[in-house]
């Protein structure tokens, strides 16, 4: 059996299951920064496989996604129970699909089982209050797999549907690796600043067209503090200090802000109803018709195991 397990964003979002299968598999496999963070739980007998080997070995993105795919199956095939261990949520760009897809290829020759994991877009909204409470969308712009034909669409749509919005990788990956995306066979993505400028620049230019300039954003970098886990060779991962940042801005600043874009930064634009309060957005939930004020206190009053508080309710319960 393959387990595609997600594991959050921190090591106290490891599920029950999650702990369970880590524990107790042959194999565990995955990104290096992924497997320090669940370090703790892997069974002590297990074989431990970071990715960094088939990086070095891999000319093209391609071949080293072939490559540690490869080894993954390789290990099942020969009777290996394997672990792979993907942030946030395994089958939300995560390793689920591609796990399932080798499935199919071998013919069912192993079990793939998906362990669901919190995504990172629900930890960044906890850290902002609740800004995706009622409908929203999640768009990665810097997805080099994808076209960025497809990626403008999406934006189109999400902003045409007025929900709150999420956007993923904010940067291309070959602005680190460039040597991953030979320009001969990836002259979409070259140069790399240019082309990440150009998505911005375009990212922006879509959603004004519905979303206005004053609508509340945040931009939220290293949550749970996730660049302490990776390299801190690479000046584009996260936040220079390796530790959790977030930046309440309107979205008419969406670009000014963008220098500060890193790996891990996801940025939240709420809907029509989205609010600051302090250190939260709240969007509201246009489901229900009421608004929660000190009023509502007069409806439980006369409950019977509330009639003790009498002095709460007639003072300092709806007042002050």
């Amino acid at each position: 059996t393959i387990y595609a397990v997600g594991i959050g964003s921190s090591e106290s979002q490891l599920t029950p299951r999650a702990r369970e299968i880590l524990g107790t598999v042959d194999v565990v496999a995955g990104h290096y920064g992924f497997i320090e963070m669940v370090r703790g739980h892997i069974n002590p007998q297990a074989r431990v496989i970071d990715d960094r080997p088939a990086r070095a070995r891999s000319e093209d993105f391609s071949r080293y996604q072939h490559n540690r795919v490869s080894a993954i199956v390789a290990e099942a095939l020969k009777g290996q129970s394997v672990a792979v261990v993907s942030g946030g949520d395994a089958g939300i760009w995560g390793m689920a699909g591609v796990l399932l897809e080798a499935r199919e290829v071998y013919e069912n020759a192993f079990r793939v089982e998906v362990v669901p994991g919190i995504p990172s877009f629900v930890t960044v909204a906890a850290r902002l209050g609740a800004p995706l409470q009622n409908g929203f969308t999640v768009v990665s712009i810097g997805d080099e797999d994808t076209p960025f034909a497809v990626i403008e669409q999406r934006l189109r749509g999400a902003a045409l549907g007025g929900g709150a919005l999420v956007l993923y990788k904010l940067i291309l990956e070959n602005m680190a690796y460039p040597e991953f995306y030979p320009p001969d066979q990836h002259p979409e993505l070259s140069t790399p600043a240019k082309t990440t400028r150009f998505r911005l620049q375009r990212t922006f230019d879509i959603l004004r067209e519905h979303i206005p300039p004053e609508r509340p954003m945040a931009i939220v970098t290293d949550v749970c503090d996730q660049t302490a886990r990776f390299s801190t060779t690479m000046k584009m991962l996260g936040a220079d200090d390796r530790h959790e940042s977030i930046v309440f801005a309107p979205f008419g600043e969406f670009l000014k802000r963008s220098d500060s874009f890193r790996f891990f930064t996801t940025v939240i634009i709420g809907d029509a109803t989205t609010r600051r309060h302090g250190d939260a957005l709240i969007t509201s939930q246009w489901n229900y018709t009421w608004k929660y004020s000190r009023d509502l206190m007069n409806d439980i009053a006369d409950l019977p195991y509330l009639k003790e508080q009498k002095e709460f309710f007639e003072g300092s319960g709806r007042g002050k």
